[in-house]
C-alpha cells in the first residue's frame, strides 16, 4: 500500500486511538508519528496495514517491546561478541613449542622435519670432523620454545680434511648405527647372525634379515632412540656423543662385558646427555663388536642407569656435534 496515502487516510484516526489508549492530546501525534515511521516498510507491504500498525500503537503506549525489537539488543550483542571473538582469531598465535633434537639427523632430514612443524629453517654448514652434513647444532637450540613461522638456523658439519682422519671412519660408524636406530637412515652392515645382549639379560640372535629391519630389535632400537631424541644440559640442547675403538675395561658401571668378549676389539659409543662433569649417572652406551670385514656381528647395550663406579678412562668427545 502506498505509505504517504495510508497516513493521509488514517492519521487522524490513530491519533483518536492513541488518546483512548490513555495517551494525552499532546503526546498522541509522538506515538503515532514513531509508529508509522518505524513500521514504514511493513505498511508498503501489507494490503490491510490497520492491524500491524494499532498493534504497534498498542505496544508503544503500553511499553511492550516489539518481538522484532526485543531481538535488537541480542543482535547487538551477538554482532559485539563476533567482533571480539574475530578480533581474539586475528591476535591469537598458537603457544610456543619445544623444538625436537636434531641429534644424528642429516640437514635435509632437519629441515623436513622443523618445516613440517611449521618452522621456516636455514641450514648453514660449518666445519667440523663429523660426516657431511650431519647436523651440529641448531639456532635456537632443541628443546628451546619457539613459535611456527619463527627461523631455525641449522648448522650441518662440512668435514675439515686432514685434521680429522683419526677417528673419523668410527664416528661415521657411530652416526649410521645411531640413525638407524632413530629410524631416519639405512642399517648399517651385519653379520648373517647378530647377537644381542641388553643390560646383561640373556643373549639372544637375530639373522641378516631381521637385523637390517629396525622394528626386529624388540624393542632395541626404541631404547636407543629415547636417549638419543632426549634433551640434555648442553648448549646444543642435545647429547653429545662419545667413541671409543679398542679393547675396554671388563666392565660398565658395575656390569660386567658379557661372556666371551674379554679380548675382542669393540667400538664403544655413548650417548650422553649429562652436564658438564656429572659421574653420578651412566649414559646410554652401545658396544659394537665387528668382524674382520667391519660387518657387526654384536651388539651390547648398557642402558642409561646410576653410577655404581666410576667409569674407568673417559672416550673420545664429540666435536661441535652434540655441543
Amino acid at each position: 500500500m502506498d505509505f504517504d496515502a495510508y497516513v493521509a487516510a488514517r492519521y487522524g484516526r490513530l491519533i483518536e486511538h492513541a488518546v483512548l489508549l490513555g495517551v494525552a492530546d499532546g503526546e498522541a501525534g509522538t506515538y503515532v508519528d514513531h509508529v508509522l515511521l518505524q513500521n514504514k516498510k511493513a505498511i508498503r507491504r501489507a494490503e490491510d496495514p490497520d492491524p500491524l500498525v494499532h498493534a504497534a500503537l498498542d505496544r508503544a503506549i503500553s511499553g511492550t517491546p516489539d518481538r522484532r525489537a526485543r531481538t535488537g539488543p541480542f543482535v547487538a550483542l551477538g554482532l559485539v561478541a563476533l567482533a571480539v571473538a574475530v578480533g581474539l582469531a586475528l591476535s591469537w598465535r598458537p603457544p610456543p613449542k619445544a623444538l625436537p633434537s636434531l641429534f644424528a639427523l642429516h640437514g635435509d632430514q632437519a629441515q623436513a622435519l622443523l618445516e613440517g612443524q611449521g618452522y621456516d629453517v636455514v641450514l648453514r654448514p660449518a666445519r667440523a670432523c663429523e660426516p657431511s652434513g650431519l647436523v651440529l647444532s641448531s639456532d635456537p637450540p632443541a628443546g628451546a620454545l619457539a613459535r611456527k613461522g619463527q627461523t631455525v638456523t641449522v648448522r650441518t658439519a662440512v668435514p675439515s680434511g686432514v685434521g680429522c682422519d683419526e677417528g673419523f671412519a668410527d664416528r661415521a660408524v657411530a652416526w649410521q648405527f645411531l640413525a638407524f636406530a632413530r629410524g631416519e637412515g639405512p642399517a648399517p652392515t651385519f653379520t648373517q647372525t647378530v647377537t644381542v645382549v641388553v643390560d646383561q639379560q640373556d643373549p639372544y640372535r637375530i639373522d641378516q634379515v631381521a637385523a637390517v629391519s629396525r622394528e626386529r630389535w624388540g624393542g632395541v632400537m626404541d631404547r636407543i632412540a629415547r636417549s638419543a631424541a632426549g634433551r640434555a644440559p648442553t648448549t646444543s640442547g642435545m647429547p653429545r656423543l662419545a667413541v671409543e675403538d679398542g679393547v675396554l675395561p671388563s666392565d660398565l658401571c658395575g656390569v660386567p662385558k658379557p661372556d666371551g668378549t674379554g679380548d675382542r676389539r669393540v667400538l664403544r659409543l655413548q650417548v650422553d646427555a649429562r652436564a658438564d662433569g656429572d659421574e653420578s649417572t651412566c649414559p646410554l652406551t652401545v658396544d659394537l663388536y665387528r668382524d674382520s670385514a667391519g660387518a657387526i656381528d654384536g651388539v651390547v647395550v648398557y642402558t642409561p642407569k646410576d653410577a655404581l663406579i666410576k667409569p674407568a678412562g673417559r672416550l673420545r668427545e664429540a666435536s661441535p656435534a652434540g655441543e
